[in-house]
């Protein structure tokens, strides 16, 4: 009887190891199955997101097209594209907002790639000038480098060659630092690249990026003054002879709400707020645009999908240059 007790006693161990196996196991599947769901929602979520995105892009694009349908010659702040912005609109299970702005309201950073002027004898072209001016009149930049120095980084990081313009930095300079790396020697695709550039640091680079931007492939400087914000009048003082910070917001304050209707009119007004040598500048203004940037961003469920999409607006038609998308919370 000693032996068949102890039999059935190792019987029912091995049954009862046996039986919290399997609850482990289905304890583990089920655990692995929840985790499967939730991944299959948060994606369908997350493509749901992105849909609604690209449905705010394609709207953003008719609005662009119906501007330039309604004034082919001007871009103003007054046109659908502009005033559509910065409302959330209800779709199921979310929201979806985006705003556009025009990418030719600030000064685009690929144009220190330009070609020399002329006139001059050196390497440096209107927008080395434009920047050196924006850097050097920022109120309280926090600067580790002179202002003429950054800009002449940026000249450097833009330019084909390895030759140090002036007060500027190439290879040696960032092949000897901690982590070492090349400069492009090329055209920027994002203002976030500025931040490699010397003298750039994250509190320089917050004070800098409300009037610079990047035209992805462009060295294009034609600034819409329709299109500038008054906290924007830097960029207009920068570039024009003897016109103050003050005065350059005088002439953005006394444009008309639907904008100047020609350039010679924006002129006829910066001269009457003392700016000089204006023919010489003229070439760099404008009252029209071609490129936007839209920010998007939808709200679905407890999830967030952002998006940044550039714009071409030429000929009647809207080309996409180029996406960015953000994260997803």
């Amino acid at each position: 009887m000693g032996k068949q007790q102890a039999s059935r006693g190792a019987a029912l161990v091995i049954v009862l190891f046996i039986v919290a196996l399997a609850a482990i196991l289905a304890v583990e599947m089920s655990a692995n199955l929840m985790v499967q769901v939730q991944k299959s929602t948060n994606l369908q979520g997350h493509q749901q997101a992105k849909w609604y995105a690209y449905g705010a892009e394609e709207l953003a694009i008719k609005g662009l097209i119906q501007s330039k349908k309604d004034d082919a010659d001007k871009t103003s702040l007054d046109q659908i594209w502009a005033t559509q912005g910065n409302t959330a609109y209800p779709v199921d299970n979310g929201t979806l907002s985006g705003q556009i702005t025009d990418l030719q309201a600030c000064l685009n950073l690929n144009a220190l790639a330009q070609e020399p002027d002329v006139s001059s004898t050196s390497k440096t072209n209107p927008a080395h000038k434009a920047l050196f001016a924006l850097l050097e009149n920022i109120e309280d930049l926090p600067a580790d480098e002179s202002e003429e120095a950054m800009a002449d980084s940026v000249f450097d990081w833009l330019d084909e060659d390895s030759i140090t313009y002036r007060s500027g930095a190439e290879e040696d300079e960032y092949l000897s630092r901690k982590f070492p790396y090349m400069t492009a020697n090329s055209l920027f695709a994002s203002t976030s690249e500025l931040r490699l550039v010397k003298g750039f640091n994250p509190l320089v680079m917050e004070k800098v990026l409300p009037y610079v931007c990047v035209i992805p492939g462009s060295p294009l400087l034609l600034i819409n003054v329709n299109t500038l914000q008054p906290e924007q009048a830097l960029i207009l003082s920068a570039m024009i002879d003897e016109l103050s910070l003050s005065a350059a917001e005088a002439v953005i304050g006394a444009r008309p709400e639907t904008g100047f209707d020609s350039i010679d009119e924006f002129f006829t007004e910066v001269q009457q707020q003392g700016g000089a040598n204006i023919e010489s500048v003229k070439d760099l203004f404008s009252i029209n645009s071609e490129y936007f940037k839209l920010q998007t961003q939808a709200n679905f469920v407890e999830l967030r999908f952002s998006m940044t999409t550039l714009l071409h607006a030429k000929d009647g038609d809207v080309t996409i240059l180029a996406r960015k998308f953000g994260g997803v919370q």
